[in-house]
């Protein structure tokens, strides 16, 4: 399965929507119980399986993880057609649509429909276009032998090879690179395994390129790189996360009724093998 963004690349839009959604003008420590969150990412071309519904966290809470909502109602729409969604048994709080007649797609328009304790939310995003023209440079990434004192003092522009793909518009984009092995071997062998990271996943920016080296990679073997292109909704709000501290009950959301973001993105993918010198 074609690996996701994960949330750390929106951590900084969450906790701000968490923490906002505990404040008001009126009193900046008081639990607005009402609301909910609503992180709920579109893939084209991917199942849905990537929308989550939580709790807010009260201004001062010790808990870092919202409560998970499993008891919403949630529908997707896309021009007049509807799919419901419904929880996903092993992931608490996330919901996923089990027909087979959903298909993202690049240039839909999506609208996401969410009633909770008879608060009614909705919020609504356009999948963007695949990437276009991505292409790697090698096929093949030499990396030599290595320890951890030859890794500090590795000139890694020795050792890598450049992705691309077309950004006319100055889009936002991020790149996830995945070892593909069942059994990888380390780059380097004395670090040990529970440090290492099967996967590397960059913030979104406006580039074109991304220069992978052993610096976001850890293991041999066959690898991807998979580009992902950002639509507008979520652009504009990572683009504005930088919040005026003087204006704190103005959550960063595209959610009506709730707090949260609706998202989608679409993505290309390139090969490459990581192998010794």
């Amino acid at each position: 399965m074609v690996i996701k963004m994960k949330k750390m690349t929106f951590i900084t839009i969450i906790i701000a929507l968490l923490f906002f959604a505990s404040c008001s003008e009126d009193n900046p420590v008081e639990s607005s119980s009402r609301l909910y969150v609503i992180i709920a990412f579109l893939y084209a071309g991917e199942q849905v399986d990537d929308i989550q519904i939580t709790e807010t966290l009260p201004l001062g809470s010790p808990d870092t993880v919202a409560p998970p909502i499993t008891n919403a109602k949630v529908v997707l729409k896309r021009e007049g057609d509807n799919f419901p969604l419904i929880p996903l048994n092993n992931k608490p709080g996330y919901y996923t649509y089990q027909g087979n007649d959903l298909k993202i797609a690049s240039g839909e328009k999506f609208r996401i429909e969410v009633i909770y304790n008879d608060i009614f939310s909705y919020g609504e995003t356009i999948v963007p276009d695949m990437p276009k023209n991505v292409s790697i440079m090698d096929s093949v990434l030499e990396v030599p032998e290595l320890s951890m004192y030859d890794f500090r003092n590795l000139n890694v522009e020795d050792y890598s090879i450049l992705i691309s793909w077309d950004n006319p518009d100055a889009s936002l984009y991020y790149v996830v690179i995945e070892n593909l092995e069942t059994d990888p071997e380390p780059i380097l062998s004395d670090i040990p395994e529970r440090m290492l990271r099967r996967q590397f996943i960059t913030s979104p920016a406006k580039i074109s390129e991304y220069i992978i080296s052993p610096m976001n990679i850890a293991y041999l073997g066959r690898h991807r790189a998979i580009v992902y292109k950002v639509n507008q909704e979520y652009a504009d709000l990572y683009e504005s996360r930088e919040q005026d501290s003087r204006n704190l009950n103005e959550p960063l959301s595209n959610i009506y009724g709730a707090l949260g973001v609706f998202s989608a993105f679409a993505s290309d993918t390139v090969y490459f093998d990581v192998v010794r010198e």
